[in-house]
């Protein structure tokens, strides 16, 4: 792996995990589209410890009021939003990948388009504030656990999908998007968990392009991921998802229809 593509990876990695749009999805295209080899187990991991750096970045104080008042914050109701998609990856293991082709990836892109499109009509319908006020109710963060637990499949936005499963359940929108990034903090230190004894195998790390590769990555995936937190947020508060629903649903029907024609347009 060269050294343009690791800064490729870190891109696509940090903006597709906090915007709707799904890394994962656009990863598995840029294999098509640039010929990028799939990422290798400690690319894969050092990416997510990128994104997990922005999300500390800009949620440090809340994360640390967790930590340090666990009865009396939010963290309790983080662990219940999480446990649906540990049972979920827990069930299916490894059949989620060996279950991928391009129409399924463009059956989740197109997935992800109606979810959004769907949910800003409901949040609209209901009139939802833009404000943070209030907290997450456990309702809400189990919806927004169900939900993140159907984003396991590449294409399909853990970001849109919990941040629409926050809509859903009644909460206001911008905490439904400072829950739904705070959710990764949980399932990226469980993935790294479950994959460190890997990451530092010499043959592993040259698969990867290399220690300047994986630094690269690592870098460009948290300068990314912060611009596209703050860039979500501003989104959800001010503006609308539909333009990501559009994006997605388009790129998705892009896929489905042929092959040949997503090579024309991309």
């Amino acid at each position: 792996m060269t050294i343009f593509q690791a800064f490729i990876l870190g891109l696509v990695q940090g903006l597709g995990e906090f915007l709707p749009i799904s890394s994962s999805g656009h990863i598995a295209l840029l294999e098509v589209v640039m010929g990028v080899e799939t990422p290798g187990i400690t690319m894969t991991v050092l990416l997510h410890l990128g994104t997990l750096a922005a999300v500390v970045t800009i949620y440090w104080k809340q994360l640390l009021d967790m930590v340090l008042h666990p009865l009396k914050s939010d963290l309790w109701k983080l662990i219940v939003a999480t446990l649906p998609a540990v049972a979920a990856a827990l069930l299916l293991g490894k059949h989620v990948n060996a279950l991928f082709t391009p129409r399924t990836l463009g059956l989740c892109f197109l997935l992800t388009g109606v979810l959004l499109g769907v949910s800003e009509c409901v949040a609209v319908s209901m009139g939802q504030s833009r404000r943070p006020e209030g907290r997450i109710s456990p309702r809400t963060a189990l919806i927004m656990g169900c939900m993140q637990a159907l984003a396991i499949p590449p294409g399909i936005s853990r970001s849109g999908a919990t941040i629409v499963g926050g809509l859903i359940g009644g909460a206001q929108r911008s905490r439904a998007a400072d829950f739904a990034f705070m959710m990764s903090v949980p399932a990226i230190l469980g993935s790294t968990v479950l994959e460190a004894r890997h990451i530092m195998d010499p043959g592993v790390i040259a698969a990867s392009g290399g220690v300047l590769a994986l630094i690269v990555a690592t870098l460009t995936a948290a300068v990314s991921g912060y611009l596209a937190i703050r860039a979500m947020l501003y989104v959800v508060r001010r503006l609308s998802l539909h333009i990501f629903a559009v994006y997605t649903g388009a790129l998705g029907v892009m896929i489905l229809l042929d092959q040949f024609v997503f090579h024309i347009f991309f």
